[in-house]
């Protein structure tokens, strides 16, 4: 469900209008995240690491209004809720898979759902419909990376923030992780890209280990 964002009240009015004219609004910002306690969190659950920073991450740009923000039908418009998509592989697989999940209120119930969900995966795309409230994930494990682009940004009507990752590293003694996330300017600012950065780390820190 969404609502049309008043176009005559809202306080962002002149951002907006000025990157409706750009051809491409959309840009990227990369910060590292100290990940220790997640990795302690999650084997102390048995947890996926991969679903629960996903997890975490969801929870977080739904608390911002900014990025629930969307172009639907030519207008702006804000969604209740968004959820994430995520592509995935096995060890043994070369070839990846895209799964559209919904979010939810419990970590340890999110992973449980996709986790099984992604084990039974056979074909490309696989999940809930895929809907303009997603948020696209990517992980690439096997490289320490500092940032990652993405394809598919000739839309710039598409707000979908994409939110990439490489392997965890340990630099003095604490697991970080470069985060890269790349949202569209006509909703989001770097403003907003901070309080994601910030409010997931605070949300990392405060796990129950």
């Amino acid at each position: 469900m969404y609502k049309e964002i008043d176009l005559n009240t809202w306080n962002r009015r002149e951002i907006y209008d000025y990157f409706k004219t750009v051809k491409t609004p959309h840009y990227a910002l990369a910060a590292n995240v100290d990940v220790t306690r997640l990795l302690e969190f999650k084997r102390k659950h048995h947890l996926s690491f991969y679903l629960s920073l996903i997890f975490l991450a969801t929870d977080v740009l739904n608390d911002i209004d900014n990025f629930r923000m969307r172009m639907t039908d030519g207008r702006p418009v804000i969604y209740d809720e968004i959820h994430p998509d995520l592509t995935h592989k096995k060890a043994d697989e070369e070839i990846f898979h895209i799964y559209y999940a919904r979010h939810e209120k419990s970590l340890e119930q999110f992973v449980a759902h996709t986790q099984a969900a992604i084990d039974r995966q056979t074909t490309l795309f696989a999940g809930e419909d895929a809907s303009p409230a997603q948020i696209h994930f990517s992980c690439n494990p096997a490289v320490d990376a500092t940032a990652i682009t993405n394809p598919g940004l000739d839309d710039p009507e598409d707000a979908a923030p994409r939110v990439n990752w490489g392997k965890y590293v340990n630099r003095d003694g604490r697991w970080i992780v470069n985060i890269t996330i790349t949202p569209n300017h006509r909703f989001i600012d770097g403003y907003h890209v901070g309080l994601f950065f910030n409010r997931l780390q605070q949300r990392i820190d405060a796990l129950d280990v």
